[in-house]
This record gives structure tokens, C-alpha cells and sequence, in this order.
């Protein structure tokens, strides 16, 4: 498990290592409002959905954690997709981000 920081609270970060994790991401699942899954990747431009979950999510694109793109607020069965390439995403439960476009996160292993 990772953490990082982010609205001055400690969230703390699930890994999405696996095909199953990266398929699934949140859907079906509840968690809770410091909790957060990060899928890393190749470079490359996402196409995201948020069919078949239970509440509205923020989802950070990152590349080299610097944060390169945020689609805020997103509700449940719709989709998404960012135009600029990016390596990892955050997706925590929609919560007023405070991010610019620029801003480092620093993403740590839970100790």
C-alpha cells in the first residue's frame, strides 16, 4: 500500500498490480474517503468509464507523478478521456481536489 497527500489529508493508495485489480478498479466497491486506487502503466493517453460504481470519483492523471490532467467529480456510467499522456492514476471518492495542472505528489510507501 502507498500513501500520498492530497487536500492536506493522508490518503492512503491500493495498487492496482494485477489484470483483475486494473479491470475491476473501483467498481462494485466502496472505500472510504481517505482510500484511494493507483494504477501505474506505459505512457499513454486513458479512456476511463465509471460504469458499475456507487458514487462520484476524482481521478488524477500522473507522469512521473506530476499531475498532467484531473477529471473532477466524475458520476457514476460515464466516461472520460485524457488528451495527454500520462503514466499513473489516482481515483479516490469525489472530494473538491485542491491540484493544479503542474503540482508534484509525493507517493510513498505506507510505513
Amino acid at each position: 500500500m502507498l500513501r500520498t497527500k492530497l487536500n492536506n489529508k493522508i490518503y492512503h493508495l491500493n495498487v492496482a498490480d494485477n489484470f483483475i485489480k486494473r479491470a475491476f478498479g473501483l467498481m462494485f466497491k466502496d472505500i472510504e474517503e481517505n482510500e484511494g486506487l493507483i494504477f501505474y502503466y506505459n505512457k499513454r493517453k486513458l479512456h476511463i468509464h465509471t460504469f458499475f460504481m456507487k458514487y462520484p470519483i476524482d481521478v488524477i492523471f500522473l507522469y512521473n507523478n506530476k499531475v498532467v490532467d484531473i477529471a473532477k467529480n466524475l458520476k457514476p456510467w460515464k466516461t472520460y478521456k485524457s488528451n495527454v499522456y500520462s503514466n499513473a492514476m489516482i481515483e479516490v471518492k469525489s472530494c473538491n481536489l485542491d491540484l493544479n495542472i503542474g503540482d508534484k505528489l509525493d507517493i510513498e510507501n505506507k510505513k
